[in-house]
């Protein structure tokens, strides 16, 4: 029984180990990138500056806000259409499997690790962008309780982010067996394309009050 449970061989038996490194890469980036178009778009707002440490209180309030928002509904959208989607999948895979082979598998291994590798594959899903998002956003706690200010904690939050970034790429280069520091710089690009368009939509549209 306590083999049937064991997640290294639920995903080896499922082939889940790809999907897995998969999902916790590019939801884990979805969780960064959308923390810091939150973050310039706060600093922006703020004309670039801290205000008075009540001023400073409000944003970082506000900016948790919508953070951890955010944070939360890619988490519960990936949790959840990650699960259908898998399940979907998987529960096809068995019927035709049932199919070619004429008998019924609804009780084997196979079908009852199917099942237990949509739920990891959808925890993982979920909870990837979730915790990213909330680590890089985690620096305006210590705006509130004034530790420091607005400034500082953009500063210190984007610094986040390029770390997120790099770790990521870098396992990606450790997935592919290739250099890490190239996917590492691969990935990062990603970050000034996002600040440029978000400096942009500022022109657009008059620029700060």
């Amino acid at each position: 029984m306590k083999s049937d449970n064991d997640i290294g061989k639920i995903l080896t038996l499922t082939g889940g180990e790809n999907i897995l490194r998969r999902y916790f890469v590019m939801n884990g980036f979805d969780g960064a990138l959308t923390a810091l178009g939150l973050i310039i778009g706060s600093m922006i707002a703020h004309g670039f500056k801290s205000g008075t440490p009540e001023q400073d209180i409000i944003a970082a309030k506000t900016l948790l806000i919508l953070g951890i928002s955010a944070s939360m509904a890619m988490g519960i959208s990936g949790f959840w259409i990650a699960y259908l989607t898998e399940r979907a999948e998987r529960t096809k895979e068995i019927k035709d499997l049932e199919a070619d082979m004429i008998t019924d598998l609804n009780n084997t291994r196979l079908a009852k690790a199917n099942l237990k590798v949509s739920w990891i594959i959808s925890a993982v899903d979920g909870l990837s962008p979730f915790l990213f998002a909330s680590i890089s956003i985690s620096p305006f706690l210590l705006v509130l309780v004034k530790a420091f200010n607005m400034q500082i904690g953009y500063i210190i939050s984007i610094s986040l982010i390029v770390i997120e970034v790099i770790v990521l790429g870098m396992l990606l280069g450790a997935i592919s067996k290739e250099n890490k520091v190239i996917y590492a710089l691969k990935i990062l690009p990603a970050i000034l394309i996002l600040a440029l368009l978000t400096f942009m939509l500022e022109l657009v549209t008059g620029g700060t009050a």
